[in-house]
């Protein structure tokens, strides 16, 4: 957790995780983050729909999808499509959502240790929360523990 020096609160926000770009050509922003900046393309889990992670260091900082058309059923804002932080106790931070009546939905990658949450902004970009480790909701915690 990350101390606010000026409140001396406890922040269960720690980082800036990566931003995700929506494409119609993923060739030509691999061309441009690649070949141009210095990104090295590395792992991707498996979606739907196809896409590239770039990294600096260990770390997939641009997530790119490629997409020929808006995807049906998703608010968007633009080509930004999303930005992400690293968060932590999962559990606590559903509760002041919750409290807020903030609207989100979370799901759990496979072969990651990694859960994740999404919301929206008051603007519709989608705000997504990456919970690691003991940060991942106590249920899955308690599942996991049970099939060991």
């Amino acid at each position: 957790m990350v101390l606010n020096m000026k409140t001396g609160k406890l922040s269960n926000i720690a980082s800036l995780d990566h931003v995700n770009i929506l494409t119609k050509n993923i060739d030509k922003c691999r061309k441009f983050y690649v070949e141009g900046l210095g990104f090295e393309e590395g792992f991707r889990p498996f979606f739907d729909i196809p896409g590239l992670w770039l990294y600096l260091g260990d770390k997939p900082v641009i997530h790119i999808i490629e997409i020929a058309k808006p995807l049906p059923n998703v608010l968007s804002s633009g080509s930004i499509d999303h930005i992400a932080f690293r968060a932590h106790n999962f559990d606590k931070f559903v509760q002041r959502l919750d409290k807020h009546k903030i609207k989100w939905e979370d799901r759990e990658i496979v072969g990651m240790d990694l859960h994740q949450l999404f919301c929206h902004d008051p603007h519709g970009i989608k705000v997504e929360f990456n919970f690691e480790g003991q940060d991942r909701p106590w249920s899955t915690l308690e599942r996991l523990r049970y099939e060991m």
